[in-house]
């Protein structure tokens, strides 16, 4: 079997392990470092980011918009800001641009031209590339690495993990960080999706396609503990958009921890706010008026003017007036309507799925991890960087946003390493 020597072998070939590749090229120098990657193609994922415009960052990035292990996220973005991570891509030759709510994309709004800077940056680094590269097994025997494929093996002083975590699974994510990391004793939290739609008791094959602007509130035990706003799109099999998105880790937690925010609860719920810029007694004095102009028009009809159709007569159907006409409906008819508008309850029933995930909350944590250096506590020169570590963020770049740099920093921070 063939044997190959290299000072370092970064594992993945995501954002993540680009980058990684990228700065222990320049550390290593050129023909130093090997890239491993078991897809054909690098950077799959990170092409389908952004909707293929690739949201690389946040102008408000900050350890409030980040889950999961606190040393990690403060340690992390206390070294690696929006202001490093643009000049980092402006030496790649590329410029970034935040839209109206500070999300940041390439100039060219292509997924494309990160991935391709970051592949050019690689090469002329000198950095070597193997696809297609299967790993069967990773052992540590005198002071090296031993790293062995179907067809090879390959020896490093320095190893990078950079695998991503078992999110979207349709672009070749996969468990396999995570195994690789347990042949040598590394563990993980408990992991489950993040970022995904909900699957709710209550379906409404009528909703289905449906989007409305609102807010939406997820109940812990019936108190409220995270609140989103934005676009609310409806499923037949439950709720979607971003808004809701930015709930399900913590729905998804509940499933997976019986836990939500870390603390234990009985029961979970989402409460739409259909109708967020107006107060109830605008809403209703609008449908009382309404009831007055239009007394032969059906219940559903008194909404339609301010949701979409399909919605309205879901709400009315709820409240079981769907088929009165407005001048049969009294003062507690109306009042229904507007609460059903105003505080619309849906029910998670199960946990989420990671084929429809972006991210994957939970991972290797700092119980395993040194903060300061990204370096395995237990094992010199193993380093741990992107989605496989206990860190996820929020919709918007923030993922992205510490996946490049939790790579950056493993080579620059590495001079602390003990």
């Amino acid at each position: 079997m063939e044997q190959l020597n290299y000072q370092t072998v970064v594992i993945g070939g995501g954002a993540a392990g680009l980058t990684a590749a990228t700065v222990w090229g320049r550390r290593c120098g050129k023909g130093q470092v090997l890239l491993l990657e078991k897809q054909s193609k690098i950077g799959r994922k990170l092409l389908a980011t952004g909707n293929g415009r690739c949201n690389i960052s946040h102008q408000a990035v900050s350890p409030e918009h980040y889950h999961g292990d606190r040393h990690l996220i403060k340690s992390v973005l206390s070294r690696w800001s929006v202001d490093d991570l643009t000049a980092f891509f402006q030496r790649l030759g590329v410029w970034l641009r935040s839209d109206d709510e500070g999300r940041l994309y390439p100039y060219t709004n292509q997924a494309v031209t990160i991935r391709d800077a970051l592949w050019r940056e690689c090469e002329r680094q000198g950095v070597q590339e193997r696809l297609s590269c299967s790993i069967v097994g990773i052992r540590r025997t005198g002071g090296q690495f031993v790293v062995a494929t179907d067809d090879r093996t390959i020896r490093c002083g320095t190893l990078v993990i950079a695998c991503g975590s078992k999110a979207a699974p349709s672009l070749g994510a996969d468990d396999s960080g995570y195994q690789l990391l347990k042949q040598l004793g590394i563990g993980h939290t408990q992991l489950f999706p993040s970022l995904c739609p909900v699957t709710t008791a209550e379906k409404y094959r009528s909703l289905k396609g449906v989007r409305a602007k609102g807010k939406a509130v997820l109940l812990r035990d019936g108190k409220p503990l995270q609140e989103t706003a934005g676009e609310i799109q409806f499923t037949d099999h439950g709720l979607s958009g971003i808004c809701i998105f930015e709930l399900s880790r913590a729905v998804n937690e509940y499933f997976a921890c019986g836990t939500m925010a870390g603390q234990s609860c009985q029961t979970v719920q989402i409460a739409l706010d259909l109708l967020p810029d107006h107060s109830f007694q605008e809403v209703y004095a609008f449908l009382e008026n309404s009831r007055r102009l239009f007394t032969k028009e059906t219940a559903d009809r008194l909404l339609s003017g301010i949701l979409p159709q399909p919605l309205a007569e879901v709400l009315a159907q709820r409240c079981r007036s769907k088929n009165k006409t407005c001048a049969s409906l009294t003062a507690r008819d109306l009042k229904q309507l507007v609460s059903e508008a105003k505080h619309l309850l849906f029910t998670p029933e199960k946990a989420g799925d990671f084929a429809a995930a972006q991210v994957c909350a939970g991972g290797v944590d700092s119980r395993f991890v040194d903060p300061a250096t990204l370096m395995s506590r237990s094992i010199k020169n193993l380093f741990l960087c992107g989605e496989v570590l206990d860190v996820d963020g929020d919709c918007g770049g923030y993922n992205l946003h510490f996946a490049v740099g939790s790579a950056f920093l493993t080579a620059c921070l590495s001079d602390n390493r003990t």
